[in-house]
């Protein structure tokens, strides 16, 4: 449903403004006319405009001529074919937005808020894991096997898809909340993880599954624990 454009907050209004300028000079450098602007006019702008700008972008701008087209007693032809064919191609063609990958104080911060269960524990090994910069390829192809604890540290040998192996060595921290060694060291005894796949799933009530995390499910829990949803009955990992 539109929006009276008496009940536009002035923020819109102030942008509906700047988009509505664009398109008015875009069509005096071209001699179309923009007010009233014709369905041809309309699909051509905005195709011109794809270069530049994604989906919401697009569908601002025609939404700032059709408010201007309202404001002056016309009606704009939003709703023509040609120009909703060069929105949905915009939208069929748009490239997800990925979102950067957390750093290392976020990742420690997201450990730390991470509860005592099962399913916990595990978390935040992970993510002290990866805050010391390991990859996720790293961490759900770490096997028991992998791991030497000292007094000192841990070393993990963290084996490549070619199957060329490197060493990666990490020191106890004073803080043993945070400390990635001991925190490993918890979840390996309280898991009972002996040998194989370091971090496993957990069913949703709370029992360790023997089968290896994968990739996309440490995604998941990453998001999960940085929007702290994760309830601690129900892990789904």
């Amino acid at each position: 449903m539109d929006v009276e454009p008496t009940l536009l907050k002035p923020e819109t209004r102030r942008l509906y403004a700047t988009d509505w300028a664009a398109f008015a000079l875009w069509c005096r450098n071209g001699n179309q006319t923009a007010l009233p602007a014709d369905a041809v006019t309309l699909a051509a702008y905005l195709q011109d405009q794809t270069v530049r700008l994604g989906p919401g972008g697009l569908a601002r701008r025609l939404a700032a001529i059709v408010d201007q087209h309202r404001r002056s007693g016309l009606q704009a032809q939003a709703r023509d074919p040609a120009v909703q064919a060069v929105l949905r191609e915009a939208r069929r063609t748009a490239r997800p937005r990925r979102r950067p990958a957390p750093g290392a104080a976020q990742l420690t911060r997201m450990a730390g808020a991470c509860p005592g269960d099962l399913a916990g524990l595990r978390d935040r090994a992970l993510l002290l894991l990866a805050a010391a910069g390991l990859g996720r390829g790293a961490l759900v192809g770490l096997d028991v096997e992998h791991i030497q604890i000292g007094h000192q540290g841990v070393t993990l040998q963290i084996v490549a898809v070619d199957g060329a192996t490197q060493a990666v060595m990490l020191p106890r921290t004073a803080e043993r909340r945070l400390c990635p060694v001991r925190v490993l060291e918890d979840w390996l005894r309280s898991s009972e993880t002996r040998f194989g796949p370091v971090f496993r799933k957990i069913d949703r009530w709370g029992n360790l599954e023997h089968q290896r995390l994968g990739t996309d499910a440490l995604r998941r829990i990453l998001v999960r624990r940085a929007l702290r949803r994760l309830r601690p009955k129900k892990a789904a990992l």
